[in-house]
């Protein structure tokens, strides 16, 4: 799986005479700026979703960088497509040798923490390996951001999903642990293993992984994950959350199982999907007690779903986080 972008470089133009007319494009407004020095042709940039808008930045940045530099933290989970709640930095991340220090230089926000001894390159760009990138940002971002990424590495890759297409190996919590051991003493480890710790490769998508940081921060007990249900028809479908002493389910709306990644019925349209939908939850509540389907503006409001819980008799089993 590549990510082929047309980059046009400053330097380059002044060596081969073009660079006047890089100028007439930029003053044209038909050239993007990716980085210092580094244009798109707007229409290019214009059709990049802003996944791809940063991966072209940290592409763009690995231009203008010295051979072998070493892309990590967000950038290096961008480019190994795990997803990001919330917005991408505005700057790209490098490691470098723990001597360099972590100045930093237009754009390029430089760690001095130590490379890592196993890169990988992807799209022509060297980055942290998988588990160190995982390491890195546990270390470095809030739980919830930490625990999106780490839940979808831990998820097997299906195929056609990026991962797959990018042939990356399982990760484990044992292999993860392993890095933070390799690694101390090291910045930020205690939150790290505590990310590590509650990620769980079951979850199905970010909202998820959202949804189940916000009833560990309300003090909720534990739901279970993917769990299959069953009616006289045979297999209903795996619900996202379930509380077996309430009989309670909860359903996550989110990209995906509606939007263009989703993982299912990927030959539906977006009406047969909502249809099917409707069908599933129709079978999954006459078999449940309680059931509950969640948008992305109830779980995002923290007292309003701890209220909305509340009516399903699921209430705090331990003190509640600030």
């Amino acid at each position: 799986m590549t990510s082929k972008h047309t980059f046009i470089l400053s330097r380059e133009a002044e060596r081969l005479g073009s660079d006047r007319e890089l100028r007439r494009k930029c003053a044209a407004g038909l050239l993007s700026r990716v980085a210092p020095g580094v244009y798109m042709e707007k229409t290019e940039w214009a059709s990049l979703d802003p996944d791809e808008r940063y991966r072209a930045r940290v592409q763009a940045a690995s231009l203008r960088s010295r051979p072998g530099a070493q892309f990590s933290h967000d950038s290096a989970a961008a480019m190994f497509r795990l997803p990001s709640l919330g917005p991408w930095p505005a700057s790209v991340h490098e490691l470098v040798p723990l001597s360099d220090g972590g100045t930093s230089r237009r754009g390029i926000r430089r760690h001095g923490l130590g490379v890592d001894p196993a890169p990988v390159t992807i799209d022509g760009v060297t980055v942290t390996s998988l588990r160190r990138t995982l390491v890195d940002i546990a270390c470095a971002v809030p739980l919830v951001r930490a625990v999106a990424m780490l839940d979808e590495a831990l998820r097997p890759a299906r195929k056609g999903e990026p991962r797959w297409e990018l042939g990356l190996p399982l990760v484990t919590k044992a292999q993860l642990l392993a890095t933070m051991s390799d690694l101390a003493p090291y910045r930020g480890l205690v939150a790290a293993r505590r990310a590590v710790e509650f990620a769980d490769g079951a979850s199905g998508s970010p909202a998820e992984s959202l949804c189940r940081v916000q009833f560990h921060a309300l003090g909720l007990p534990a739901p279970e994950l993917q769990r299959e249900f069953f009616d006289e028809q045979g297999s209903i479908g795996f619900a996202d959350f379930y509380w077996r002493e309430l009989d309670l389910v909860v359903e996550i709306d989110g990209r995906a199982k509606y939007g263009a990644d989703r993982h299912f019925q990927r030959g539906a349209s977006l009406d047969e999907l909502v249809w099917l939908e409707k069908q599933r939850e129709d079978r999954m509540r006459r078999v449940v007690t309680g059931f509950d389907r969640l948008g992305w503006d109830a779980v995002n409001d923290r007292r309003g779903l701890a209220m909305r819980m509340a009516r399903h008799g699921l209430i705090p089993t331990r003190a509640v986080s600030g």
